[in-house]
């Protein structure tokens, strides 16, 4: 299926075995669904893994499944359903794809700055005003806070979109442009790397091979409160992770 929007979002939604978190993180999805539904005319592709056919009758419920594309992949690692997404991206004529989880929407008050407002703004302007951001994420208020950097300087956020170089990509949404569509070496992580820091180890793997990575100052991160899929100890799983990259790109002057 070819989608002209400039923009397309692609979404993971693993469901795990267990009837709570199973609905918890189902609701959650539906909830996304229509956030991105309601506030976007951004076409979306969700990779559904270790789904039932119940699951999609009980989701048809309060979602137009037909306005949806559905890949259907088994019970299997997140690194894998994320690659599932960025070649799904990569195979459009998408200019921009929407890498998501299942509990990813954006902070939408005025308070907010942009919001969803944001991929209207950029069709507007035009790929070419955004020539050196290749891949960018939101404002992550888990870590800066609910403070936003443009109440700082209000004019400046107001009257444009403003972008900060950094690698602490969160994987619950990132953005990517379409470097196969425009001729260039795509970003891929890999497969074997099933360690915790799959979002970091992306954002890595783009600056090894000559990209931009960068936070968007306008835009802020929004989480549901489903079930995590993280388990117990995710700080030492972090810790894992991370060192394991550190040895990955410490040839590349990364780590």
């Amino acid at each position: 299926m070819t989608h002209r929007h400039p923009f397309g979002a692609y979404i993971v939604s693993y469901l795990p075995d267990g009837l709570r978190p199973r609905k918890e993180r189902r609701d959650d999805l539906v909830a996304v669904l229509s956030w991105w539904m309601t506030k976007t005319t951004v076409p979306i592709t969700v990779i559904v893994s270790n789904w039932r056919s119940a699951d999609f009758v009980l989701v048809g419920l309060s979602i137009d499944i037909a306005k949806l594309t559905i890949v259907e992949r088994p019970g299997q690692l997140l690194i894998l359903n994320r690659i599932a997404c960025l070649e799904a991206f990569y195979a459009s004529e998408h200019d921009w794809g929407i890498m998501l989880d299942d509990d990813a929407v954006l902070y939408d008050g005025p308070q907010h700055n942009r919001g969803p407002r944001l991929f209207p703004e950029m069709i507007a302007n035009g790929i070419a005003a955004y020539d050196g951001v290749d891949v960018f994420f939101p404002i992550n208020p888990q870590k800066i806070g609910f403070s936003p950097i443009y109440a700082a300087d209000p004019s400046l956020y107001a009257a444009h979109h403003v972008f900060q170089r950094s690698i602490d990509v969160k994987g619950s949404m990132f953005l990517v442009r379409n470097f196969k569509k425009e001729g260039k070496p795509v970003v891929l992580p890999d497969p074997n790397f099933i360690l915790h820091g799959e979002d970091r180890h992306f954002a890595l793997e783009a600056v090894r091979t000559g990209y931009s990575v960068m936070r968007c100052e306008n835009i802020v991160l929004r989480e549901l409160t489903g079930t995590s899929h993280f388990g117990v100890n995710r700080t030492a799983q972090m810790k894992i992770g991370y060192t394991r990259l550190a040895q990955m790109y410490a040839d590349s002057g990364l780590a």
